[in-house]
């Protein structure tokens, strides 16, 4: 597994409006794309969890829990109140505990 990459990802959409935009657009081609740009390979899990936009894997795979916020909130905002995506957020990351963030 590559937390690396999978953090340097969501760091990338997170810091770039037009490839946030891209991302939003088409998760799955997005993800291809940029793998490809960086010759690199995110594991298939982490592909996987970036392609579906399933917050809570990437957060279960150990990605950085301030930088997995902000792309959560600027990726998923818009789609459902602000309110209601910081409590599942919330809830569903608490069970989950605290992952090895290590990279």
């Amino acid at each position: 597994m590559s937390k690396y990459l999978m953090n340097k990802f969501i760091h990338q959409v997170n810091m770039n409006e037009a490839a946030e935009k891209e991302y939003k657009n088409d998760p799955r081609a997005y993800v291809e794309k940029w793998e490809k740009g960086e010759k690199l390979k995110l594991a298939p899990e982490e592909r996987e969890a970036l392609a579906a936009r399933d917050y809570v894997k990437l957060y279960a795979l150990g990605a950085h829990p301030f930088t997995l916020w902000s792309f959560t909130e600027a990726v998923w905002v818009h789609e459902k109140p602000r309110e209601e995506l910081v409590k599942d957020y919330k809830e569903k990351t608490a069970k989950i505990g605290y992952p090895n963030f290590k990279t």
